[in-house]
C-alpha cells in the first residue's frame, strides 16, 4: 500500500507540474517545491528507516568506498582506495601502508573470529591485535573461510592462505585463467563465480567438476534455504537447486552483488542503485539517488551485528540505514590496551591471557583501557571496573589507572552496559612482587652466607669426585643408552639382525675411541627408532615422513654395510610431500628386500626410489641393479620374519588399491638380469 501511495503521488505531481505550466510561473514555482516537499515526506516515510550519511564532513576519510564489514569486537571496517578504515562509532581511524598494510587499495574484507583478513589490488594482509601479516599476490576480489582453511578468489585464480606463504591451487580445468569474482561454501559442495562460467565443485583441492553453467559474467552468489542463487552482470538471476537452473529476469542490469537484508533481496547494480526484491522475488522498490541516496554508484552492502544496513559507494562515502527491529543483544567488551608505568603492553594477547602477569615490585602502576563498540546506542554505554571483589560505581568512563598498587594478587575485570542489559565481565590477573629487601629469603641469605661458602666447598669436592668418575659414568650411560636402544627395536619389531649389526657398530665404534661417528651412528640409530616408534603409533603419516625415516635406515645400512651401494629418492609431485598422506612402513620391507638379497652381492649396488601422482594415485618405483627374483630365491636369505613381512606389506597395498595394482617385475638386458622393480599405486589421500 505504501508502495503504490508513493507512484500515485509522483504522477500527480508531474501532472500537475505540466498544467500549472501553462498559467502562472510564480504559483507554478511555488506549487512546485510543496510537491517535491509533499513528496520527499513520503519517500522517507516509504523507506521506513532513518539514513545517515558518513562524508569527509563528518570524518570519513576517503568517499571511495569498495566494501564494508563487522569483527568480533564490534568495529565497522570499511575497504577503500585510501586503505583501511576503522569506525567505532564516533570516530575513523585509516591504516594506510605506512602503518604495515600491504597496499593502500583495499577491496574486501572478511572477518573471522580476532582475525581480519583484508583483499588487495597486491595481495593479502592479515590484521592480528595491533599489527598485519602480509602476503604478496594478485587482485583479490573475494574471501572464502571454510573450516579454518581461507581460500582467495583473485583475477588469476584460487589461492590457499597458508600459515607463511599463499599456495595457488592446481586443477584439471581453465578456472584458474579466469577471474573471480565470488566463491560459497554450500555445507557439502563449493560454488565458483567467474568471468565465464558458473562451476560447482566437489573440493578445492584436486577438485572435481559436477557442474557447469555457461552464460557470461556471473558476479555474486547467495545460498537461500538450500537454493544458490547466482547474479549475472546483464543476464538475471540464476536458481540453482537439485542441479535444476532456473532464470529470473530483472529490471537492474550491470549487477555486481546481491545480499539478502530483513528477509528481502538487494540487487546492488553498478551504476543504477539498489533494486529490491521480496522474499518471493517480487520487486518492492527502488533505492537510487532518484528517492532516498545522492548517487547510484553503489559497490557493495552489509548488515552489522545490530540489524543496521551499511551501503558503500564509488564517490559519496557510506550510507547508514539504522534499523526499524534492532536486535537487543547482550554487549560485548573487550580490552583495547593495558599499560605498565605508562608502557603498552605488547608481547602478549590481552584479551585471551589466561595466565597471571607477573610484574617486579618497581612495576606497580597499571592502567586498563576497554570498549564496548556499539554504534546505534555509543551515546548511552556505561562501564565498571571490579579490583579484587571491590567495584566501582557506572559512569562513561572507559579507562582507569591504578597507580602505587602492594604487592600480591590482583584481579581486574570491567564490565559494560546499555540501559539495563549488561555485557559479560572480562578479566585480567596480575601479579606485583615484594622488594627483594622485604623478602624473608634474602635476610635468611645475608644470615647464611657461611652456609653458602660451605655448600660451594661441598660441591666442588664432589665436581672432582665427578671428574674422576667421568670416564665411567660416560661407559655407564653408553650402556644404559645401549639397552635403551635394544628395548625400543624390540617393541617396535624391527630385524634383529639389522639392530645386532647396528649395535656391535655402536661398540666396535665406542672400543675405538671414535666419538664423532659414534655419536653420529647414535644419533641416527635413535631417531630412526624414534620415527619408527611415531609411525608405527599412527594410522597415517606424510610421505615427507616416510621418505625421513627411509633415507635414516637407508644411511645406517650404508654405514655398516660392508658392501657399499648409492641410492636415490625423488619426487615428481603436483602436491607437496607433507600433504600426502599413507599408511606407515609401506616402503621400508621392500628397500631392506633390496639392500640384503638384491645388491647384497653386487659391487657398485644401486637403488632408486620414486613417487609420482597420476590419474589421482600415488605411484611408487623402488628399482635395484641386484641379482634379480630367482637367485635370490635360491639363496634362500629371506629370514621368516621378514618374509612375513613382505606379504604382509603385500597385502596391505593390495587392501589399499582395490585393483591389485602391485607387481615385482625382474629387470633383463640382453637376455641378462639387470635389477628387479617393484611397483605398486594406491588411492592419493591428503590432509585437506
Amino acid at each position: 500500500m505504501m508502495k503504490t501511495q508513493y507512484h500515485i503521488t509522483k504522477t500527480a505531481m508531474r501532472n500537475n507540474f505540466v498544467l500549472s505550466t501553462q498559467k502562472h510561473s510564480v504559483q507554478n514555482f511555488v506549487f512546485l517545491l510543496l510537491c517535491c516537499f509533499i513528496c520527499g515526506l513520503i519517500n522517507v516515510s516509504a523507506q521506513n528507516q532513518p539514513l545517515k550519511t558518513y562524508t569527509k564532513n563528518n570524518g570519513l576519510p576517503s568517499l571511495h568506498i569498495n566494501s564494508g564489514a563487522q569483527d568480533k569486537t564490534g568495529y565497522v571496517w570499511l575497504a577503500s582506495n585510501n586503505g583501511l578504515i576503522q569506525f567505532n562509532g564516533n570516530e575513523f581511524t585509516t591504516f594506510t601502508t605506512k602503518n604495515g598494510l600491504i597496499s593502500n587499495n583495499v577491496n574486501i574484507i572478511s572477518s573471522k573470529g580476532n582475525t581480519l583478513f583484508i583483499g588487495t589490488d597486491k595481495g593479502l594482509s592479515i590484521k592480528k591485535h595491533h599489527g598485519f601479516t602480509n602476503f604478496e599476490g594478485n587482485n583479490v576480489n573475494c574471501i572464502l573461510t571454510v573450516k579454518n582453511r581461507t581460500f582467495l578468489g583473485t583475477n588469476k585464480g584460487i589461492v590457499r592462505v597458508r600459515e607463511n606463504y599463499l599456495s595457488p591451487l592446481r586443477t584439471n580445468f581453465q578456472i584458474d585463467l579466469n577471474q573471480i569474482n565470488d566463491m560459497l561454501f554450500d555445507g557439502k559442495f563449493y560454488w565458483i563465480a567467474t568471468n565465464k562460467s558458473l562451476w560447482k565443485l566437489d573440493k578445492l583441492i584436486n577438485p572435481k567438476v559436477l557442474k557447469r553453467i555457461d552464460v557470461n559474467n556471473y558476479t555474486s552468489l547467495l545460498i537461500n534455504e538450500k537454493t544458490i542463487i547466482a547474479t549475472t552482470y546483464n543476464k538475471g538471476l540464476k536458481f540453482i537447486k537439485n542441479n535444476e537452473v532456473e532464470t529470473q529476469s530483472i529490471t537492474a542490469q550491470n549487477v555486481i552483488e546481491i545480499k539478502k537484508i530483513n528477509n528481502q533481496f538487494w540487487i546492488i547494480s553498478e551504476d543504477n542503485g539498489i533494486e529490491v526484491l521480496d522474499a518471493n522475488f517480487n520487486f518492492v522498490k527502488n533505492i537510487n539517488k532518484y528517492n532516498s541516496l545522492t548517487t547510484n554508484k553503489i559497490t557493495s552492502t552489509f548488515q552489522d551485528n545490530e540489524n543496521n544496513t551499511w551501503v558503500s559507494t564509488k564517490d559519496k562515502g557510506v550510507y547508514f540505514i539504522k534499523s526499524d527491529k534492532p536486535i537487543q543483544k547482550k554487549p560485548s567488551i573487550s580490552f583495547e590496551n593495558i599499560e605498565v608505568v605508562f608502557t603498552p603492553i605488547d608481547s602478549i594477547n590481552i584479551n585471551n591471557y589466561a595466565k597471571t602477569l607477573k610484574l617486579p615490585a618497581d612495576k606497580n602502576h597499571i592502567s586498563f583501557y576497554y570498549k564496548t563498540i556499539n554504534i546505534s546506542n555509543s551515546n548511552k554505554l556505561e562501564y565498571r571496573y571490579t579490583l579484587n571483589n571491590q567495584t566501582s560505581p557506572w559512569s562513561t568512563k572507559s579507562a582507569i589507572d591504578l597507580a602505587y598498587l602492594s604487592p600480591g594478587n590482583y584481579t581486574f575485570s570491567a564490565q559494560s552496559r546499555i540501559g539495563k542489559i549488561e555485557s559479560t565481565p572480562i578479566e585480567f590477573n596480575f601479579y606485583i612482587d615484594t622488594p627483594i629487601y622485604k623478602k624473608s629469603w634474602f635476610i635468611w641469605s645475608t644470615i647464611g652466607v657461611a652456609s653458602i661458602i660451605l655448600t660451594l666447598i661441598v660441591w666442588s669436592y664432589i665436581r672432582r669426585i665427578q671428574a674422576k668418575n667421568k670416564a665411567k659414568v660416560a661407559k655407564l650411560k653408553l650402556e644404559n643408552h645401549l639397552i635403551s636402544l635394544e628395548q625400543k627395536a624390540l617393541q617396535l619389531q624391527m630385524n634383529p639382525h639389522f639392530i645386532f649389526n647396528v649395535l656391535n657398530g655402536i661398540k666396535a665404534l665406542g672400543n675405538s675411541g671414535k666419538s664423532v661417528e659414534l655419536n653420529t651412528t647414535i644419533s641416527k640409530f635413535a631417531t630412526l627408532l624414534r620415527g619408527v616408534l611415531h609411525n608405527s603409533r599412527q594410522e597415517e603419516i606424510s610421505l615427507a615422513e616416510e621418505i625421513t625415516t627411509l633415507k635414516n635406515y637407508i644411511e645406517l645400512e650404508q654405514q655398516i654395510n660392508s658392501n657399499t651401494f648409492e641410492y636415490s629418492i625423488t619426487t615428481n609431485l603436483s602436491i607437496e610431500p607433507e600433504e600426502i598422506l599413507i599408511p606407515p612402513m609401506l616402503i621400508q620391507p621392500f628397500v631392506e628386500n633390496s639392500i640384503k638379497h638384491g645388491i647384497s652381492s653386487v659391487e657398485n649396488g644401486k637403488i632408486r626410489i620414486s613417487f609420482s601422482i597420476k590419474n589421482n594415485l600415488l605411484h611408487c618405483e623402488i628399482i635395484d641393479n641386484g641379482i634379480g627374483i630367482h637367485q635370490s630365491k635360491e639363496l634362500k636369505k629371506i629370514s621368516s620374519h621378514k618374509s612375513v613381512a613382505l606379504k604382509v606389506t603385500q597385502e596391505r597395498i593390495r587392501n589399499l588399491s582395490k585393483k591389485g595394482a602391485f607387481s615385482i617385475i625382474e629387470l633383463y638386458n640382453e637376455g641378462k638380469v639387470t635389477g628387479t622393480k617393484v611397483l605398486f599405486e594406491i588411492p592419493l589421500k591428503t590432509d585437506f
